[in-house]
Parts: C-alpha cells; structure tokens; sequence
C-alpha cells in the first residue's frame, strides 16, 4: 500500500510537466532549530537557500522564524516572519518580508499513520519602495493536506497536496498547485535529515509553467531548559 501511494504520487507530479511551455528545475536547501519554551509553545528558525534557473543560480535566500502553541489536542496556531533577499530576472538582489499565520491539525490513524490539515494566510513584499509610490503586497490563502507514515525504524513518509488562492479584485482567486513527497530519517536523538521532491504549477492560464525542485533540510530539535532552583 505504502509504495502504491509513492508510485503513484509521483507519477501524479510528473505528469503536470505535459501542458507546461516551460520548466523549471532547482533545489530547496535549509537548516532548522527549534526549542520548546514552554509545555505547549514552540520557537524554531530556518536559514534557507532556494536554487533555480537549472540549479545555475541562487533564486533566494532568507531565515524564517516562526513560534507556534497548542490551543488543544492536534490543534497547532503559528505566527511567521521571514526575511531575506531574491534574486531578480536581471540578477539583482532585492530585499523580501513575509508575515503569515496558519491552524494546523493533526490526527493519528493508528500506530504508524497521520493526517494533518493546514490552512494559511500570508502577505509579503519584494523590492524596495520607489519615492512617491507604496509597496506592492503579495497576499495568499493556503490549504495543505498531508499524509504521514512510518515506514520503517526511524524513517517517516510524507506526502501532501496544496492550494492556493491569490487576490482577484474582491475574491481569491484559486491559483497554484503543489504536490511534496519526502522521507525523513531520524540521524540521532532529535536530529533529522529530509530529502524530498516538489513540483509547483498553476491553474490553467496563459503561460502555464512547472517548477521542480529537490528538497533537503536538517534539522535539530532541542528539550525545553529546565528552570533553575
């Protein structure tokens, strides 16, 4: 069952690249920390660099910090900021901001199986403000599912499905697709490594495009200090 699913999520993924005009490969690297500062709150930071353009260049580069907390059993609220610079058509760097705020749940299907649900709301900006002229926002909606299994000792797959929805005059407007796949491996105590695949792609319109890119990030997990006496 577990291998069907990966066969044939896969194949789901690679088959959007048929109606594409053009394509686009790249790699999305990161390092992650995260603590727990108290029993039900979390802070993490991620430092990360995206490749595209074929992996010939380096499209951005950012740290994202990001403080999430329980409010009840698999019911996460998260609160983030990102900050960093991304490259333009005319190899330039320009500065870019993100605030987003997102609900996650996450429900176990048994000893080895989870589901979880996201939905996300994001506003950014890239560039800096010309005299006379405001920033020119961003804005999102994301909804996120995502499947969890644990595969073998220390080794979990995921795969999930996302949607987005961008601004049109007084709506939002569904926009893009993106489909993941990766594995995690457990290299120590609270210390992981992902590996992964990712295709981007929109809904219909004009120019339609497909974005690849591997996925690898390491990340630490760190106990809560205990307070001294």
């Amino acid at each position: 069952m577990r291998k069907a699913l990966a066969t044939i999520s896969l194949f789901s993924f690679s088959c959007v690249s048929l109606n594409a005009q053009w394509v686009d490969y790249g790699a999305w690297t990161s390092a992650s920390i995260s603590q727990k500062i108290m029993r039900k709150t979390v802070v993490s930071a991620d430092l990360a660099t995206r490749f595209d353009r074929d992996f010939t260049r380096i499209g951005s580069t950012f740290i994202n910090a990001e403080i999430y907390r329980e409010i009840a059993q698999g019911l996460n609220l998260n609160l983030a900021f990102r900050g960093g610079s991304s490259m333009t058509n005319e190899y330039q760097w320009e500065p870019q901001r993100r605030i987003a705020v997102n609900a996650r749940y996450k429900k176990g299907l048994g000893e080895k199986t989870a589901i979880s649900v996201r939905l996300q709301y994001q506003s950014g900006y890239k560039g800096v403000r010309a005299p006379g002229e405001g920033l020119d926002f961003s804005k999102a909606a994301r909804t996120k599912a995502t499947f969890y299994c644990k595969v073998a000792k220390g080794y979990r797959l995921s795969i999930s499905g996302e949607t987005f929805f961008r601004p049109l005059y007084d709506i939002y407007e569904f926009s893009d697709v993106r489909g993941r796949i990766s594995l995690r491996k457990k290299l120590s105590k609270r210390k992981y490594l992902t590996i992964g695949y990712q295709v981007d792609s929109p809904h219909g319109g004009p120019d339609p495009w497909v974005e690849h890119a591997v996925i690898c990030n390491f990340s630490v997990q760190k106990k809560r200090r205990k307070s001294e006496k």
